[in-house]
C-alpha cells in the first residue's frame, strides 16, 4: 500500500514539474487541464507511468526518482500523440514504446548532465517525438483528432466569442505548455502557478507579454502564436533554476527575447523539411530547451560566491519554489559570512572593553574586528598604587583561557614585556597564541607575558583551558588581552564579524554578545541538578499534533543525524534543525534548506524560526536577553520570542503555544525510541 502511495505521488507530480512545481495540489490541477479531451489526458497518463517505471528499472537514482522528473517526457509524449496523430492502434504503440524510450533517455542524460547540475528539462521528450511523429504521420493544423468534452468545448467557444481576441490567446497560452489549445486549460495552469508561487506567476505573465509582442514584431500578428516556449522560458529562470533579483529579471528577459527567435528559426526549418509531409513537423519546445541550456550552462560552470555572482544558479538537489529558494540563497549567504565557532570570553572573573570593533587607536581597516580587554575596579581604573609597574595593573599576570576548542597552530613566548604607558611596534602581536577552530576561522589572542604561554603548536585544547597568563607584550601600553577572529593563522590576517555565544555584560545575561568599549564582561556560569538537553536523543521519534488556525495535524519529528554526524532533528518533506551545544544553551537552528512554504507546511518551523535558544541549566527565575526560565506546577517553562515552550529533562519539548496566536499549539502525544 505505501509503494502504491508512493508512486501515485511521483506519477503526480510529473505533471508539476512541467510548470516547475514541486507539490501534489497544483500538480493535480495541470493533470485536470491535460482532460479536455479525455483520450489525450488518458495517454498523456499512460506515457507518465511508463517512463516513471522504466527509469526505476534502470535505477534511476531514487531520491531523483521521488520528484517525478522522469515521467515529464513520458506526459508529454502522451500528449503530443494525442494531438499531432491520427486515432489508431499503431498510435498506442507508439505511446508506449516512444514513453518507455523516453525513460531509458531521461536516465541516461541525467547521469551525463548530473556532472554539471544541469537540469534534463524536456531534451527526452524532443529526441524521441520528432522520431514518432515522422514515423506515424502527422495529423493538418494543430488540432486534436480526439473529441473533447462537449461542454467543456461550447463553453470554450462561448469565451471565444465573448473576450478578445488577444486576451483568449493570453490565457489560452498556458494551456499550451500541454499541447492543449483551450482557454480552459490555459487557465487551470495559469492558477496551479499562481497557487505554487507568486514570483512564478508574476514570471509566466510577464513572458507571456513579452513573448507575444516578439512575435507580433516578428510575424506582423498573433495568427499561430502558441507562446508554450516563451512561458516555460520565462517559469524556468524565473527565480526556479536562478535566484530572482532584478539580475535574474533581466537575464529571463533576455532568455525569452532569445526563445523567440530560436523558435522562428526551428519552424522555417522544419516547415522546408516538412514539404513532402502530410502534415507540418510542429516545433514544440525545442527553442525552449535549447535556450535554457544555452542560458543555464556557462552559470553552473562559474564558481558559486555570494560575493561575486549577480546571477546565482539554485543547486537542483534544493530547487522548490521561486520564494523558497530566494529564502535559501539569502540564508546560504549568511552562512557562508556567518560565524561557526562558538565563542566565550577568553577569561575568568570580569574584564572590560578598553576598545572594540573599529576602535579608536588601532583595529582599523582588516582588523576592525577585534577587542582588547583589562581589568578595572569599582573606581574605573586598571591598576593599584602608581601604576608605574606592570604589577601593578589588575589584569597582568591574570590567565588568559581558550574561547572554543581547537588546535594551536603557533605560539610566540618570549618577547619581553614593556613598563607600562610604553610600547614596542617592531613586533607588534608580543607573545601570542592562534587557535584553529576549525572552518577557517582562527583565534589570535595576543600580549601574553613573557613566558608565560603553557601550549605549543599541535596541542588540542578544550574551552576553558588556560593558553597563559595576561602580560604587556608587543604593541601594548598597558597589560590587555587583545582577541580578535580572522580567517588564516598568519599575523595580521584579515579579521572576520564575531560574536561571543554566551556572557554577563553588564551585569545581565546575554546572547550572541557584541561588546562595545567601556562595557563589563564576563564568563556565563549556570549550575543546576535539573539539566536539560536534546543531544543524546538519536534513535528516538516524538509525535505532536500540530493546531494552526482551522487546521489541525500531526507531525513527527525524528532525533538522528545529518550525512556528516551532525545531531539534527528531522520532519517530513526533508525537513532538518541542527542541534547546536552552547556552554549554557542548546540552539536549534534549521538547515539553510529548511524554510517555510504556503504548501510545505510545519509546525516546527514556525516554533523555531531562524533559531531556537533553549537553556541548559533550568532555574526557576533564570533570565537572559531573550527568554525567563519559571516552575509551574512541577513544569519546566520556557518563554522566548513570543512562544511559550513546557519541557521535560527527560522527554524534551512536550508543549509550546505561541502567544501571538492564540489558535496555534504544538502538543507531543506519543514517544518511542527507534528499533
Amino acid at each position: 500500500m505505501i509503494i502504491l502511495r508512493t508512486y501515485l505521488r511521483i506519477i503526480i507530480l510529473s505533471y508539476g514539474n512541467l510548470i516547475f512545481a514541486s507539490h501534489p495540489f497544483p500538480a493535480l490541477l495541470v493533470l485536470t487541464a491535460t482532460f479536455f479531451h479525455p483520450a489525450v489526458g488518458i495517454m498523456g497518463l499512460i506515457g507518465n507511468i511508463i517512463s516513471n517505471l522504466v527509469a526505476k528499472w534502470m535505477h534511476a537514482h531514487n531520491d531523483v526518482w521521488k520528484t517525478g522528473i522522469y515521467g515529464v517526457s513520458g506526459v508529454l509524449i502522451g500528449l503530443a500523440l494525442g494531438m499531432y496523430a491520427e486515432p489508431s492502434i499503431r498510435l498506442w504503440v507508439f505511446l508506449i514504446v516512444g514513453a518507455a524510450f523516453s525513460g531509458v533517455i531521461s536516465v541516461m542524460l541525467g547521469n551525463i548532465f548530473t556532472r554539471f547540475d544541469l537540469p534534463i528539462i524536456s531534451i527526452p521528450f524532443m529526441l524521441v517525438i520528432w522520431i514518432l511523429l515522422l514515423t506515424i504521420g502527422i495529423t493538418k493544423g494543430d488540432s486534436t483528432s480526439f473529441h473533447a468534452i462537449t461542454f467543456l468545448r461550447r463553453i470554450d467557444l462561448w469565451l471565444f466569442d465573448q473576450l478578445p481576441l488577444t486576451v483568449f490567446e493570453y490565457i489560452k497560452m498556458f494551456g499550451s505548455i500541454l499541447f492543449q489549445e483551450n482557454l480552459l486549460s490555459g487557465l487551470l495552469v495559469l492558477i496551479a502557478i499562481g497557487i505554487y508561487s507568486r514570483i512564478s506567476m508574476l514570471y509566466g505573465l510577464w513572458g507571456g507579454i513579452l513573448g507575444m509582442t516578439i512575435y507580433s514584431f516578428i510575424h506582423g500578428s498573433l495568427d499561430g502564436y502558441h507562446g508554450l516556449n516563451y512561458v516555460l522560458t520565462a517559469l524556468a529562470f524565473g527565480g526556479f533554476f536562478i535566484i530572482h533579483n532584478k539580475h535574474g529579471f533581466i537575464f529571463a528577459s533576455l532568455a525569452i527575447i532569445a526563445v523567440g527567435f530560436v523558435d522562428l528559426g526551428t519552424v522555417e526549418l522544419l516547415k522546408a523539411l516538412s514539404v513532402n509531409l502530410k502534415g507540418e513537423l510542429p516545433s514544440l519546445v525545442f527553442a525552449f530547451n535549447v535556450v535554457t541550456i544555452i542560458f543555464l550552462l556557462p552559470l553552473k560552470l562559474l564558481p558559486s560566491s555570494p560575493q561575486t555572482l549577480r546571477l546565482n544558479p539554485v543547486p537542483l538537489y534544493l530547487i522548490k519554489s521561486p520564494e523558497t529558494n530566494l529564502k535559501w540563497y539569502r540564508r546560504w549567504v549568511g552562512l557562508n559570512t556567518r560565524q561557526r565557532t562558538i565563542l566565550t570570553f577568553p577569561f575568568n572573573g570580569e574584564w572590560a572593553v578598553l576598545q572594540g570593533n573599529n576602535g579608536e587607536w588601532t583595529h582599523k581597516a582588516n582588523g576592525q574586528f577585534a577587542w582588547d580587554f583589562v581589568v578595572k575596579d569599582e573606581k574605573g581604573l586598571q591598576a593599584q598604587g602608581t601604576g608605574l609597574s606592570a604589577t601593578d595593573f589588575y589584569a597582568f599576570g591574570l590567565p588568559v583561557l581558550a574561547p572554543a576548542p581547537g588546535t594551536i597552530v603557533a605560539v610566540e613566548n618570549m618577547v619581553i614585556d614593556n613598563p607600562p604607558g610604553e610600547a614596542t611596534t617592531e613586533r607588534n602581536w608580543g607573545n601570542y597564541v592562534v587557535i584553529n577552530h576549525g572552518f577557517s576561522e582562527y583565534s589570535e589572542l595576543s600580549h601574553f607575558k613573557q613566558g608565560s604561554i603553557t601550549v605549543f603548536p599541535g596541542q588540542i585544547v578544550q574551552r576553558g583551558d588556560i593558553l597563559g597568563y595576561c602580560g604587556n607584550s608587543g604593541r601594548s601600553p598597558v597589560p590587555h588581552i587583545h582577541f580578535q577572529l580572522q580567517n588564516t593563522p598568519e599575523l595580521g590576517s584579515n579579521t572576520i564579524p564575531t560574536v561571543f555565544a554566551e556572557g554577563l555584560i553588564n551585569g545581565n545575561i546575554s546572547t550572541n554578545v557584541i561588546p562595545e568599549k567601556n562595557d563589563r564582561v564576563a564568563i556565563l556560569s549556570v549550575k543546576s541538578k535539573n539539566k536539560f538537553t536534546l543531544l543524546g536523543k538519536e534513535g528516538s521519534t516524538c509525535t505532536y499534533i500540530v493546531k494552526k488556525g482551522w487546521l489541525k495535524s500531526k507531525e513527527t519529528l525524528q532525533y538522528g543525524t545529518d550525512a556528516y554526524g551532525t545531531p539534527a532533528i528531522l520532519s517530513g518533506n526533508n525537513l532538518l534543525w541542527y542541534l547546536i551545544e552552547r556552554p549554557s544553551f542548546i540552539e536549534i537552528r534549521p538547515d539553510f534548506k529548511t524554510i517555510p512554504s504556503r504548501l510545505f507546511l510545519s509546525g516546527f518551523i514556525d516554533i523555531v524560526g531562524n533559531s531556537l535558544l533553549l537553556p541548559k541549566f533550568l532555574q526557576d527565575g533564570f533570565e537572559w536577553d531573550n527568554g525567563r526560565v519559571s516552575l509551574n506546577n512541577d513544569q519546566w517553562v520556557v518563554e522566548t520570542n513570543g512562544k511559550v515552550i513546557s519541557i521535560d529533562p527527560k522527554d524534551g519539548i512536550y508543549n509550546v503555544v505561541i502567544k501571538s496566536n492564540p489558535n496555534f499549539y504544538f502538543r507531543i502525544v506519543d514517544k518511542k525510541k527507534l528499533l
